[in-house]
């Protein structure tokens, strides 16, 4: 599928006749009043901000006379929305964009997407929402179809209001080696998980014998077996490991969740630069954005 950037009378033709209120994920309808808004209307960004709603029909009233460029919420719950004054408690938010993935299985090139991209950036998703799920017990987490990736919001009430969110990004992505890594459990577990999401992308091993023994070395490692890289010295070892790592903290934008701040795009708007839906993910397992997520317009 191309992705082309709506026109004016296609945004219109959404809001009108597609876009549904009811789309909105029930955790924002129920916080709508605590929510900084904000919105692009001609596509150079969102610079109409700091926009407040007290009812879902003000808002819908708003959606369908502007159809925005794009449309955002903010992570955030003020008592004060309209100014961004007494927080009161953020989502943790990891945010996965496709076009920015430092591994993937395709030949895009930098700043492009495609249907591989795509379910790549998703089973990133879920590899992180598994580590936040065992390691953390968090259990109220929403996958959000982004329109060129996903975003993970967590909404467990004890985690709302943690402000170190730098320490919980690094830990989920696992950025750093740990020092056992072969501990049943915790942050080894976690690091082989994305281990193997990583190292199984990789397209710049120079070693023949890595690259022939990939599958087995991940099966390994995973498996918790010391021998997992045997095939390599002590050096290599350690660099593969490091360089790892350093891709890991490089998939998802850590900006995004340490800034409680954020404005994060709103489900059930139009991506218009792509014309594609934001949108809830029910189904995580079976989601298809090229099926799922696609306006009418371009039916």
């Amino acid at each position: 599928m191309e992705f082309r950037e709506a026109t004016l009378e296609e945004r219109h033709m959404y809001y009108k006749k597609e876009w549904n209120i009811k789309d909105l994920p029930l955790f924002l309808i129920d916080s709508l009043k605590y929510r900084e808004f904000g919105f692009d209307h001609d596509g150079n960004g969102p610079k109409d901000r700091y926009e407040t709603f007290s009812s879902p029909r003000d808002f819908e009233r708003f959606m369908k006379i502007k159809a925005p460029y794009a449309a955002y919420s903010s992570v955030s719950y003020y008592k004060k929305p309209g100014k961004r004054e007494n927080w009161i408690k953020a989502e943790i938010v990891f945010d996965i964009d496709a076009k920015d993935l430092k591994v993937r299985r395709c030949n895009c090139t930098p700043g492009n997407i495609c249907g591989i991209c795509l379910e790549d950036a998703k089973e990133l998703a879920l590899t992180i929402i598994d580590s936040l799920r065992s390691s953390f017990d968090l259990k109220n987490i929403f996958l959000i179809y982004s329109g060129r990736g996903y975003h993970v919001r967590v909404l467990d009430e004890e985690a709302l209001y943690i402000e170190d969110r730098g320490k919980i990004f690094d830990y989920v992505t696992a950025s750093h080696v740990p020092k056992d890594l072969f501990m049943s459990h915790g942050y080894p577990e976690v690091f082989r998980r994305m281990f193997a999401f990583t190292f199984s992308r990789m397209k710049d091993i120079r070693s023949k014998e890595i690259l022939k023994n990939r599958e087995e070395i991940i099966k390994r490692l995973l498996g918790r077996r010391i021998d997992f890289l045997d095939c390599v010295g002590e050096s290599t070892k350690r660099r593969i490991l490091k360089n790892v790592a350093e891709i890991n903290a490089g998939l998802a934008d850590g900006k995004v969740t340490i800034d409680t701040k954020r404005i994060l795009r709103l489900p059930s708007s139009l991506h218009s630069k792509v014309s594609m839906i934001c949108k809830l993910v029910k189904n995580w397992e079976s989601f298809d954005p090229l099926k799922e997520a696609v306006p009418e317009f371009r039916t």
